[in-house]
């Protein structure tokens, strides 16, 4: 990054970073392992072994958390949206009914529920949440159905989830499903205050299913505000592909979806990373976000450009433009550089705020081993502006550059400043897991990298490939007649 430029903004003090922890058996490739959320998450290891599922997973759960637990702008609103699936929930909550019955008397209800009512209500919530939100975002994300997400010669998969020391673990097989909940939020803090109307006309008594779907409405905005989670946005590996053709995709997905009434057409097998990416870049706003500064100074160091969106029409769908030396050139002229960095640097321009989830698959793709090391240096950057930052990687020159920005946490901040040494990244804040095969090779299991206090995090991966580079230079070399 140039000296003396952009200033990176300083991550807000409310921001909290997510405590998010996901262990998976039998999951896609990967027979075992788990994945704790770091300010940068980085995720290695051979083509086909789990990265990607790993990465979509973490951001088909938050994806699906904020659209089912965090409430609409309407307190309102969100009820009457919700208010079916609160009656589903509510009908399964016999003690529920129970315990309100004899205590409804007046027009407000103040009320304190026992812990064991309490439990069974964000159990319930929780399991509706997995079956209705997790599964459907899951089978969105990866095109399939979620059986079809299970290991090979597996009948089951297992994903269990720790979000704030609230431990889910969920079991789907072919045929059948099973959960086990284990919530953590402060019972002591659970006190609902309930509004409703007595019908008293032709004697009729009080509606209680109207007040048992308020009781869940009101426990799950409790779970909202205790649990908060930030948005997530997710870039797929590809994104040059995508994006010379986006037009044309995006018209025909709109296409389709305005005549699938009236004539049979072919659903699309679309990862739901793809149409979100889509989707984004024709819905992108044109007001600067707080990353602009930052996305500007990358982009001119990397492909000494600009890059822009045009709209003809109000909401039109835009063109996606590339400006250097005051010559404007459609995206799909570019280089691959231009059109992988293009989606990027706009997310960073216009969409991305300090406390969302970034993912990035494979962000050195494309890029010389220059820009590689400039990439890296972006993303510890980030991590300072208070984004959270996943990633999937098959670069040792990526990697190496943030073990440099780990290894420069330890000068000291005056003489940072007086050397091109600017960007660091402190050891607590980055996570590095590897993916390796199974001796049997049914499958991938993750481990944790390990860390060293001098040398940072291990690249034994990328070692191994060079001293077999070497091996297998120095064979030929002695076959070679003298």
């Amino acid at each position: 990054m140039r000296k003396g430029k952009s200033k990176t903004p300083k991550a807000p003090k409310t921001i909290k970073k997510p405590d998010l922890t996901i262990e998976v058996k039998n999951f896609g490739p990967i027979s075992k392992g788990t994945v704790s959320l770091k300010n940068l998450t980085v995720l290695i290891g051979p083509n086909n072994s789990g990265k990607s599922y790993i990465a979509m997973l973490v951001h088909a759960f938050v994806e699906s958390y904020n659209q089912w637990f965090i409430p609409m702008k309407s307190p309102m609103d969100d009820y009457i949206r919700k208010a079916t699936e609160f009656q589903n929930i509510a009908n399964t909550l016999h003690e529920l009914e129970k315990f309100l019955r004899p205590l409804i008397k007046s027009s407000i209800v103040n009320l304190k529920f026992p812990n064991e009512i309490s439990i069974s209500i964000l159990d319930e919530l929780y399991k509706y949440f997995y079956r209705h939100y997790l599964k459907a975002t899951m089978e969105k994300l990866y095109a399939c159905q979620h059986k079809e997400l299970t290991l090979i010669n597996q009948n089951s998969y297992k994903i269990k989830i720790t979000h704030n020391g609230n431990v889910s673990v969920l079991c789907l097989a072919h045929h059948g499903e099973s959960m086990k909940i284990n919530n953590t939020i402060n019972l002591d803090l659970i006190n609902n205050q309930l509004n409703y109307y007595e019908d008293r006309k032709n004697n009729k008594i009080i509606d209680i299913g109207a007040v048992k779907r308020l009781v869940v409405h009101g426990y799950n905005g409790i779970i909202a505000e205790q649990f908060k989670m930030p948005f997530s946005y997710c870039l797929p590996a590809g994104r040059t592909g995508i994006l010379q053709c986006y037009r044309t995709l995006y018209g025909t997905i709109v296409n389709n979806l305005a005549f699938s009434s009236t004539r049979k057409t072919e659903p699309a097998s679309m990862q739901g990373t793809v149409v979100e990416l889509l989707y984004n870049i024709h819905a992108m706003p044109e007001k600067k976000g707080p990353l602009y500064d930052i996305a500007v100074e990358f982009e001119q160091d990397t492909i000494n450009g600009e890059i822009f969106i045009e709209r003809t029409l109000p909401g039109s769908s835009p063109r996606i433009q590339y400006r250097f030396n005051e010559t404007v050139i459609p995206i799909h002229r570019t280089s691959s550089t231009v059109s992988e960095l293009a989606p990027i640097i706009l997310y960073l321009k216009y969409l991305i705020e300090p406390g969302n989830i970034l993912i990035i698959e494979e962000p050195e793709a494309h890029l010389n081993p220059q820009n590689q090391r400039l990439m890296a240096k972006l993303l510890v950057r980030l991590i300072r502006a208070g984004v959270y930052v996943i990633i999937t990687t098959h670069s040792e020159y990526l990697f190496e550059q943030l073990n440099n920005c780990r290894l420069s946490s330890k000068v000291p901040k005056e003489k940072r400043k007086d050397s091109d040494i600017e960007d660091f990244i402190l050891p607590d804040e980055i996570g590095a897991f590897v993916f390796h095969q199974d001796k049997n090779k049914s499958g991938y299991h993750i481990s944790k990298i390990d860390y060293d206090e001098d040398d940072g995090i291990s690249d034994e991966e990328f070692f191994k490939v060079t001293e077999s580079l070497y091996d297998e230079t120095m064979k030929i070399k002695d076959l070679i007649p003298d």
